[in-house]
Parts: structure tokens; sequence; C-alpha cells
């Protein structure tokens, strides 16, 4: 049976340089996958990767942020941002959505979340640095973003449309708690650079990483265990 989650065991983040050390396996659309999309399962390097740092204001920084709710990052400016419209709705009940919208836990949880004024922030934990500024649309049975403001990198300024798939990834497998796949860059090809990548942006909440585009994947479940 495909097994959606394993269990966590920790290590270095200095990890091992032999190839056997982690076992990756493609799963096609059938093998009992449970999504509509290619997937390569690397929780055996996600799931078992320690994250920390050498550098003390880093760990005090990550600390001091356990306590924020994000109102110092209201109307903060991304330097050189761009911006792309989309269209991600996700249930909702229509309350307010204001402050601490997710928070990570340890520091192999890589991103916080906060809503302030319309505008979903979304964070690096380590740093506090807002990577994504999503507007928002709230109803009385979901919420909507509908542009997302970004400062590129060297894969987004080749694909925009992987920031799209980010975000999305972000707010389904952190603020909903869903196992989900997140979509990587074709520029990375060997498994290891894969998993590797998936956990340097995601950390320990990513479990699958597919090359397709995720916005139409099937959504399962939510984690009960």
């Amino acid at each position: 049976m495909f097994g959606l989650f394993k269990k966590r065991k920790k290590e270095s983040e200095s990890y091992p340089s032999k190839s056997d050390e982690y076992i990756f396996k493609w799963y096609d659309l059938d093998e009992g996958n449970p999504f509509n999309k290619r997937i390569l399962d690397i929780r055996s390097l996600t799931q078992t990767m320690l994250s920390f740092t050498s550098d003390k204001k880093v760990a005090v920084l990550f600390n001091e942020q356990r306590n924020s709710i994000g109102e110092e990052l209201i109307d903060v400016k991304l330097e050189g941002s761009k911006t792309i419209s989309t269209h991600l709705v996700y249930p909702h009940n229509g309350s307010k959505m204001e402050g601490a919208g997710y928070k990570a836990k340890c520091m192999e949880d890589k991103w916080d979340i906060y809503f302030w004024n319309g505008i979903m922030y979304l964070t690096r934990s380590w740093t506090g640095e807002v990577i994504y500024k999503a507007e928002t649309n709230v109803s009385e049975t979901n919420f909507t973003i509908t542009k997302i403001e970004y400062s590129e990198n060297e894969y987004t300024q080749a694909d925009p449309s992987l920031v799209i798939d980010n975000v999305h990834f972000i707010v389904l497998s952190h603020a909903f708690g869903r196992p989900f796949p997140h979509r990587v860059p074709k520029a990375l090809i060997a498994e290891k650079e894969i998993a590797l990548y998936s956990f340097n942006q995601f950390g320990q909440n990513c479990w699958y990483a597919t090359y397709d585009k995720i916005i139409d994947a099937i959504v399962i479940p939510r984690r009960t265990e």
C-alpha cells in the first residue's frame, strides 16, 4: 500500500554523501499513487533531515518570531518585486482573516503565514523575510488569492508560474495541513538534488515532488494521525 506518511526521525542537515543513504521512488499515475500527477517520493530525506544554524543571530530571530503575529509586515516593500495574477480558491467560513495563519513549530518548518488588511504574507521562519505577498478576497464560503507579489529568483525568472504553484502548495500543506505534491523546476534532474531543493524550500512539510503544475492536483483528506 502507498503509505502517505512515515515516522519522523532526526539527522544532521550535513547529510551523508553516500548515494544509498536515501531511497527515492517515482510513482506514475497508477501504483497506488493518490494524486493525478507523476510524483517523486522524497520522504526518506525530508522527513529525517535536521535543520540547524551556527549563526546565533538567526537562531534568536527564529525564536523571537515564534511570538510574532506579523503586524510589523504591514506595508512591507519587496525589493525589485514583480506581480502575477491568479485565481486560487480555498474554503473558508467567512470570518475575518487577521494575524497568524500558520507558525513554524521547529527549525525544520520553513514558513510562517500571516494575514493583514487583505494581504497574506508568506515569510521564511528563520529570518522573517517576506517571500510572497498575496492579495486575498474573503466571502462567506471561501477566500480567493487574486494576485501575488514576489521577488524573482533564478527559477521564477525562468518560469513565473512556479510562484503560483509555490503559494498554492504552502497554503494547502501548511495552513490546511494537507499532504500534497509540490512542483520543482525542470532544471533539477538528480533525485537527491530534487529532494535537497525541496527540503530547503519547504522543510519537513513536503513529501512528494512533481514537474507538473499542481493547480489542478487532487487534494486528499487532512492527515488525522
